[in-house]
């Protein structure tokens, strides 16, 4: 089953579904050790050649490196194409990189070679896939290529080498006149921007309304690159019939309007395949979970529609919207169970409420936050203190500083940014350990695993069930 978020309008006898994905998404890309090489005599055939060649079941029994009868695609589909757009002597005499999708890419999207050429700008699609010289794996980056068509291919080499959402499968085959890498998506050519594609899909008017009032059109048609998490209407119309505050789009602020919208939007390119479980900043400041567990989720969000290339980011369609934080680290400290009045009561004697309010030099902190059981748990065993009123010397305040500083790090520390040794405070470092923290001063802290990651407009919060001793 395909999703109808995203169509194309044009009138044709075959309904491309260039921005039409699967529900199910493939998350998954190839390992440097899944890619595999094939050498081709230099001298050998042209890039169409040799093409045609896989069609006849002869071009990978030419290689030593070939997995022979593991993997051995075809390319119908794309030789018919390039024949019939009167691409196939372009391809053929000048020194071009090729990005083949095989005939099982094509299926994909229900492209065969019977109606391939019904397809509407298919030359242009096809010259999306063309790079105009030999570009080898080994000399590809991580960032934007130039195409033929005169839109930019993404390349990603961090894991296997992805070209947008695609995976390449087959490196390095080489022609004589250039080079093949064999992909396993159909690339298409970004036509519109972000804000361009939301004003033009029905199923985005919402959003697109909420841009605009924001002031953020501008941006998001060109600014970038941006990748956005789009909420539906239908995901919109939820949050507004949920509220107790708002009726419609114009009973939000604008400037809290502005700060949810910006919670949707991630620096550059992020196709689905790049997904990895975790934490992703976004322009708002607080971050996005995304969970690959059952499909992918973003925060409580289900993505329904992914890798909708514009030509200044790319879109993952999601079902609800995205709440960002609303309060500072004290507020949110002071609205959630288990309580942290002492923490708060603390800070504000060591004249810290204002740091942590956002008020002082870090823009963002982490705060490893003891509960009140676990500040009257410290009392209790202290020979020297009974109650916070008995700080009330400067050494005793300039004591109390030391140690709430050694409970917060500077900047955004999620749980996976976490791990073992080492981790820096503003008042000097512990050792993690797990989910357990010791310090040379005390026994073992722990993380309540069920109350990371809770995120204020300033920072993050870990919940700590006992006091930190420098």
């Amino acid at each position: 089953m395909k999703t109808q978020l995203f169509k194309t309008r044009r009138p044709n006898h075959f309904n491309l579904p260039i921005l039409v994905f699967a529900l199910v998404l493939f998350t998954y890309s190839c390992s440097n050790e899944d890619t595999e090489v094939v050498e081709i005599e230099a001298e050998g055939p042209s890039i169409v050649e040799l093409l045609e060649s896989f069609n006849q079941g002869g071009a990978t029994s030419k290689s030593s490196n070939s997995k022979s009868s593991d993997y051995e695609p075809t390319f119908e589909v794309l030789s018919k194409a390039l024949a019939r757009t009167k691409l196939a002597s372009t391809v053929s005499r000048n020194r071009l990189t090729v990005f083949a999708p095989t005939d099982k890419a094509f299926a994909e999207l229900g492209l065969t070679t019977k109606n391939i050429t019904t397809v509407d700008n298919l030359a242009e699609i096809l010259l999306y896939h063309v790079v105009g010289m030999p570009v080898y794996s080994f000399q590809l980056e991580n960032g934007p290529v130039g195409t033929a068509n005169g839109a930019e291919v993404i390349i990603n080499i961090d894991n296997g080498v992805l070209v947008n959402n695609a995976n390449v499968t087959m490196a390095d085959l080489k022609a004589r006149n250039g080079v093949v890498h064999v992909i396993d998506n159909v690339l298409f050519p970004p036509t519109m921007s972000i804000a361009g594609i939301a004003d033009t899909n029905d199923n985005f008017s919402i959003l697109y309304d909420a841009v605009a009032k924001a002031g953020l059109g501008g941006t998001l048609t060109t600014g970038g690159p941006f990748t956005v998490f789009a909420p539906t209407n239908q995901a919109f119309i939820d949050l507004l019939e949920a509220s107790e505050d708002f009726n419609s789009l114009d009973d939000i602020p604008v400037d809290l309007l502005k700060q949810i919208l910006l919670y949707h939007v991630v620096n550059g390119y992020v196709f689905s395949n790049q997904l990895s479980d975790g934490f992703v900043p976004t322009l708002n400041g607080a971050a996005v979970q995304v969970d690959l567990a059952s499909g992918v989720m973003i925060n409580d969000a289900d993505v329904i529609a992914a890798n909708v290339q514009a030509t200044n980011g790319v879109i993952h369609g999601i079902n609800k919207v995205l709440m960002p934080p609303t309060m500072n680290l004290v507020g949110t400290a002071s609205s959630f169970a288990p309580e942290f009045s002492v923490l708060i009561a603390a800070a504000t004697k060591a004249g810290l409420a204002g740091v942590l309010s956002g008020d002082g030099p870090y823009e963002q902190l982490t705060v490893f936050a003891p509960t009140n059981q676990a500040f009257l748990n410290f009392l209790d065993e202290s020979e020297d203190y009974d109650s916070l009123d008995d700080f009330d010397t400067e050494e005793d305040i300039a004591l109390l500083t030391s140690i709430l500083l050694y409970h917060v790090a500077e900047g955004r520390i999620y749980s996976s940014d976490l791990s073992d040794g080492s981790v820096n405070t503003l008042g000097g470092s512990f050792d993690l350990s797990g989910l357990g923290i010791t310090t040379s001063s005390m026994g073992t802290a722990s993380l309540d695993p069920s109350l990371l990651n809770v995120q204020a407009t300033n920072g993050v919060i870990h919940v700590l069930d006992a006091v930190l001793i420098p």
